[in-house]
């Protein structure tokens, strides 16, 4: 317990900085991809190709993220596997607009990845270089228990943004207290990574204007098929008001939003941000719970096997502890005899506790990384939220 609270102590201290420049392209990356980011900010070196290489051990991942699982080397194996299909770290890709040429530029940012001896390996675009080591001024410091601390991607880049638009006001105005930020709604999909180029260079010739029209690049993403959270009831639910929650329990800035309206429209978004003190930062942790966050977690995890109302039940019957219910679900799914009811046994498994006996699984599990025997139908969405869920 001594050593945990320790190991809690150093990470809440440590910090990374993020070029503005970085934190601010358009572009998709998944919430791993960020936090790996962050932890391997703790030990980077320039090669000599000029690529940054950063370097992180088992044991520091196991760290902190906190797990004790027997498969986090094999996520981490996956994550770095360009033959996966879905999103891996070479799919993190930004978009960015050159200073020079005012030119709308696409960069991968991982170009080379690799998981030995219990060692990641992770290799930066060379273009990036400049933005990610000897950061001297436009750059953003950001804490690191505050990045590994929030679950959902949209959370994480609005931390990044909010907090780097809050220490610039900050600084211009020297001014303390609630800072006042403002975004075009569609300009915020971008940054969240919620719309992009989608291969299309009408939006792309689009965002190298000077001024972009942000109503027109809204039009043309519904006719590439980027429909996602287009109308604003939904994104407000499903986004912006999961992140506010997340962001106001777990870091170190408080927000608060309103809508930009024009006429019944809404246009854009204006967020309220302020910085916690230490005390009401520690405080933020002890968060009561949000019951319909839980049951939409509940929802995507057991949706194939269960109906909303079956969902609903376990969730009251296990008072909303998620754990619980994964971790009875999991040993539902590792059950070696035939299950004839089994919302029945699920309500048992929550009620005994069954998932603490072990069982015997269908596929045993190689014990060390060196004994991984290489696969190629992960479910990759899945393995990343198993990671970031330990």
């Amino acid at each position: 317990m001594q050593n945990e609270k320790r190991d809690q102590l150093i990470v809440s201290k440590k910090t990374y900085k993020k070029s503005n420049e970085l934190i601010n392209a358009m572009g998709k990356g998944t919430a791993l991809s960020q936090k790996l980011f962050a932890i391997g900010m703790q030990n980077i070196k320039v090669d000599e190709t000029n690529n940054v290489v950063a370097t992180i051990y088992g044991t520091e991942l196991r760290k902190m993220f906190k797990s004790s699982s027997g498969s986090l080397y094999e996520h981490i194996e996956a994550l770095c596997d360009r033959q996966i299909k879905g999103s891996t770290i070479f799919d993190w890709n930004l978009l960015m607009k050159d200073k020079e040429n005012g030119k709308i530029e696409a960069h991968q940012v991982v170009t080379d990845a690799s998981f030995k001896n219990g060692t990641l390996t992770l290799r930066y675009n060379n273009s990036l270089t400049d933005k990610i080591v000897n950061l001297q001024k436009d750059y953003t410091v950001l804490s690191l228990a505050d990045t590994l601390s929030l679950k959902s991607v949209y959370s994480l880049r609005l931390y990044e943004m909010l907090k780097s638009a809050y220490d610039y006001q900050r600084a211009i105005s020297k001014m303390q207290g609630e800072m006042v930020l403002e975004y075009k709604l569609t300009e915020l999909k971008l940054e969240l990574g919620i719309i992009n180029s989608g291969g299309s260079k009408e939006i792309k010739a689009e965002l190298e204007k000077e001024y972009p029209d942000y109503d027109r690049i809204d039009e043309l993403a519904e006719k590439t098929g980027q429909t996602k959270y287009k109308e604003y009831k939904i994104f407000n639910r499903n986004v912006l008001s999961k992140a506010k929650e997340e962001l106001n329990q777990k870091t170190s800035i408080q927000v608060d939003y309103e809508p930009i309206k024009n006429g019944r429209k809404t246009e854009g978004i204006r967020f309220f941000v302020t910085k916690k003190d230490a005390e009401v930062a520690k405080a933020s942790t002890e968060a009561p719970i949000n019951k319909d966050e839980i049951l939409d977690d509940l929802i995507d995890l057991m949706h194939d096997d269960f109906k909303l109302r079956e969902i609903r039940e376990l969730a009251e019957l296990a008072e909303y502890d998620f754990d619980k219910i994964k971790k009875s679900y999991e040993y539902m799914n590792s059950y070696t005899k035939p299950i004839d009811v089994p919302i029945a046994f699920m309500k048992d498994c929550i009620k005994n506790e069954y998932y603490n006996n072990k069982t015997t699984k269908f596929r045993a599990k190689k014990n060390t990384f060196n004994d991984f025997e290489q696969r190629g139908d992960y479910n990759f969405e899945e393995l990343e939220k198993q990671l970031l869920d330990n």
